[in-house]
């Protein structure tokens, strides 16, 4: 990415105090891109005076409204309600945090003249494929209210960029782990945990169903190569290689030096056999590539856990 006019170039980061939005703003401050960061959380500590924070709740147009008064020229929409057990037992909340915010950020862009809008999507727009290839391309079938707001968010973008010429990127990302998840209740930092106290994970079923998961870095990068592209459309950001619960298991006990027995629990209505996903439209379109293997990223991650 190219170093940009500070003048010209601020960057405005929704949840921007979050797991990803931090590292996103890390990486554009390296870059001296002047950001401005919503979050109802308050900031970062480390955060230095090339950062405006608006704290509050994106619901409030007082707050929406004090983000655009910064000037940005590029937004990146990482604020979400991202649980699919959540979603599912408050669909309205979940419309109202994913759809209706998304709207309004899309609309303050249109009449502020930001022309570049960056949303964190998902793979659960195509619902569940089974053991096939999760393509770009495929029909939208969501099966959750997570998974039909993004969808809907999608289709804003591709309203607004069809109708105004905004560019408006879709990245539709797989399970996202590395440092600085340590709040995270996903499965990584589960297992970093129960090898940090000497306890065990609950492994769903057999354990063979096969996820994706791809390194926070790869993820920052894929944000930075959308916002300097101003790149229009959708692209998968993950690993393209997908392991089994077992051998993602197998791997943190390399990389921890601890045993992490896991219990055998009945899987959840609803559990996917596998998120298979192809990423190389992503290279050819977008330019992005991933660059971080999971033994890697996993030793990485443990780093930040043993040190917290």
């Amino acid at each position: 990415m190219a170093e940009p006019s500070a003048e010209a170039d601020r960057v405005l980061v929704t949840g921007g105090a979050g797991f990803i939005g931090r590292a996103v703003v890390a990486a554009l401050r390296q870059r001296n891109v002047p950001v401005t960061v919503v979050d109802r959380e308050p900031p970062d500590p480390s955060w230095d005076a090339g950062v405006t924070v608006v704290t509050g709740d994106l619901s409030d147009g007082e707050v929406c409204a004090a983000a655009f008064d910064t000037t940005p020229t590029a937004v990146v929409h990482l604020a979400a309600l991202t649980s699919v057990l959540r979603s599912v037992d408050a669909p309205m909340r979940t419309f109202a945090e994913n759809v209706t915010i998304t709207q309004t950020l899309l609309e303050f862009c249109r009449t502020r003249g930001v022309g570049s809008f960056v949303l964190a999507s998902t793979n659960a727009v195509v619902g569940d494929v089974g053991t096939a290839t999760i393509t770009a391309d495929l029909p939208l079938r969501p099966l959750t209210p997570y998974g039909a707001t993004k969808a809907a968010c999608e289709m804003l973008l591709s309203a607004y960029s069809g109708s105004y010429g905004m560019a408006t990127a879709a990245l539709r990302f797989t399970n996202v782990y590395g440092p600085g998840m340590s709040h995270k209740d996903s499965f990584v930092p589960r297992m970093m945990r129960a090898a940090l106290t000497g306890t065990g994970v609950r492994v769903y079923g057999d354990g063979r169903q096969r996820r994706d998961l791809v390194f926070l870095d790869d993820v920052v990068a894929a944000v930075l190569l959308a916002i300097a592209s101003r790149y229009d459309g959708r692209a998968i950001v993950g690993s393209g290689r997908s392991v089994s619960v077992l051998e993602l298991v197998q791997t943190v006990r390399e990389v921890t030096g601890s045993p992490v027995p896991a219990e055998h629990v009945a899987a959840p209505a609803g559990e996917m056999p596998a998120v298979v996903v192809d990423v190389s439209a992503g290279a050819s379109t977008l330019g992005y590539r991933p660059t971080v293997l999971l033994a890697d990223g996993l030793s990485r991650t443990w780093q930040y856990f043993s040190q917290q």
